[in-house]
C-alpha cells in the first residue's frame, strides 16, 4: 500500500468513527430525554461511544507508525507505547470494567433468631452508561443463582434513562426472589420532574409505576416483616406513587399468606425527601417522626434500607435492640463517612471474620458501628458521571445471623 492511498484510507476511517461517535451520542442524548443540561450530557456520552472505538484507533495508531506517516512518532517507540496503553486502559475502564460483575459475602450480627440472607444491590444508575440489556440479564442471572431470601436496592436507580422507563427495567421481572427498594432523592426528583409540565405528563411510564408492574416492593417510610422463608412469598407488594407519601396509612399488602413463616426481624424504609415543592406531596415531619419512634421501640431487631448513610443520625444512639443500616455508597455517601470517621462519629467494624477480611474494596465500603447500631455500605453496581468505573460492580450479600 502506497503512502497517499494509505493516508486516504486511514483518514477516511478517522473522520468515520468521528462522525459515528458525534451523531450516535446525539441520539442517544435525545433517547435519554434531558429537560436540560443537553450539551453536557452529549460530552458525557461522546466520551462513552468513543471509549468503544479505541480497539481501531491502536490500529490505525499501529499502521501510522509502521507507515512513518506520524513524523512526531517516528522516533519515540516509548510514546506509541503509553498511547496504545491509556487507550486499552480507557477501554477497560469504560467497557470492561462494568461487566466485571462479582459476588461478595459479608456476615452481619444482629442477633437472629433464625439467620436472613439478603443480597444488596446499590446504586443501580439505570440510563446513559448502566442498566444496558447485557447489565441487567447478568445481574438478574447473578442474583437467581444466590441462595438468598431476599434483594434490597438502596436507591439511585436512575440516570437519565430513556422514555421508555418500564420497557428497559422490565427484564427485572425475571428476579425469583422479593425485591425491597426505596427510592433515593435524585430517584424522586425525577419523578417530579418527569410526571408534570404545564400539567401534562413527560413519560408515560414513571419509576413509582415501574414498581408496581414489576412486583418490585417500594417501602419508603414504612415497615414490613421479613419472614425466614421468603421464597415461599410473592414478590408483589401494592406500590403507593409519589403523589401518596403523605398517605402513611397505607399498608404493604402480600399476594400469598406467611402466617407460618418465622418472622425474624422488621425491615423499614427510610425514605429521604427532596425539598417539598408544590407538584408533590411529601411526608410530613411527624410521619417520619412515627417511623423513627416505631424502629426505636421495637421488640425485633430491626433493618433499614435508605439511599443514604447518615440517615442513621435521626435515631438515638440508644436503640435497642440495636438497628441495622443498609444504604449504598454514592459520593455523597463517602464523603460523609470520611467526615464521620475524623469526628469519630463511627468505627469501622474489626470483626475477624474471614468473610470481612477478604473484602478488597475501597475503605468506605464495609460494616460500621454508630452507638448501637451498626451500618453496612454497599458498594454498587452502576456508573454515573465520567463512563469509566475503577471498582468491579459488586452485588453484596449479607448473611444476617
Amino acid at each position: 500500500m502506497t503512502d497517499h492511498a494509505f493516508y486516504i484510507l486511514s483518514t477516511s476511517t478517522a473522520a468515520a468513527l468521528l462522525a459515528y461517535i458525534v451523531l450516535w451520542s446525539g441520539l442517544q442524548t435525545f433517547n435519554a430525554n434531558p429537560t436540560k443540561r443537553f450539551l453536557r450530557i452529549w460530552v458525557k456520552l461522546i466520551l462513552y461511544y468513543a471509549a468503544y472505538t479505541m480497539p481501531v484507533w491502536i490500529v490505525l495508531l499501529v499502521l501510522s507508525w509502521l507507515q512513518n506517516t506520524l513524523p512526531m512518532m517516528q522516533d519515540s517507540v516509548s510514546f506509541l507505547v503509553l498511547a496504545i496503553l491509556v487507550m486499552g486502559l480507557y477501554f477497560y475502564t469504560v467497557i470492561v470494567q462494568p461487566n466485571r460483575l462479582r459476588v461478595e459475602h459479608h456476615a452481619v450480627d444482629l442477633s437472629l433468631s433464625s439467620p436472613l440472607t439478603v443480597a444488596v444491590l446499590a446504586d443501580l444508575r439505570i440510563g446513559l452508561y448502566s442498566g444496558k440489556p447485557r447489565h441487567i440479564r447478568k445481574l438478574v442471572s447473578t442474583i437467581n443463582a444466590l441462595s438468598a431470601d431476599a434483594v434490597m436496592i438502596t436507591g439511585d436507580w436512575l440516570y437519565y434513562p430513556s422514555a421508555d422507563l418500564v420497557g428497559q427495567l422490565m427484564l427485572f421481572k425475571g428476579v425469583n426472589k422479593p425485591i425491597y427498594t426505596v427510592m433515593s432523592v435524585s430517584d424522586l426528583r425525577y419523578q417530579s420532574i418527569n410526571t408534570t409540565k404545564q400539567g401534562q405528563p413527560l413519560l408515560e411510564d414513571t419509576l413509582a409505576s415501574a414498581f408496581d408492574i414489576l412486583d418490585i416492593s417500594y417501602i419508603g417510610q414504612q415497615c414490613t416483616s421479613l419472614p425466614l422463608t421468603c421464597a415461599a412469598t410473592a414478590k408483589g407488594h401494592s406500590v403507593p406513587s409519589v403523589s401518596s407519601y403523605s398517605r402513611n396509612s397505607q399498608k404493604l399488602t402480600k399476594k400469598k399468606s406467611t402466617k407460618n413463616n418465622p418472622v425474624v426481624a422488621l425491615l423499614c424504609g427510610w425514605q429521604d425527601i427532596p425539598q417539598p415543592t408544590t407538584e408533590v406531596e411529601t411526608p410530613s415531619k411527624a410521619a417520619k417522626a412515627a417511623l423513627a419512634d416505631k424502629i426505636t421501640h421495637a421488640s425485633q431487631p430491626v433493618i433499614i434500607l435508605a439511599s443514604r448513610f447518615d440517615s442513621i443520625s435521626h435515631l438515638p444512639r440508644s436503640v435497642q435492640p440495636r438497628p441495622l443500616l443498609i444504604t449504598g455508597a454514592a459520593k455523597t455517601t463517602q464523603k460523609n463517612i470520611w467526615l464521620a470517621q475524623k469526628q469519630k462519629d463511627i468505627q469501622r467494624n474489626k470483626e475477624r471474620s474471614a468473610l470481612l477480611r477478604n473484602n478488597r474494596m475501597s475503605k468506605q465500603h464495609g460494616l460500621y458501628q454508630y452507638g448501637s447500631a451498626q451500618i453496612f455500605v454497599s458498594s454498587g453496581v452502576g456508573t454515573r458521571g465520567l463512563p469509566f468505573r475503577l471498582y468491579r460492580p459488586t452485588i453484596d450479600v449479607l448473611t444476617i445471623r
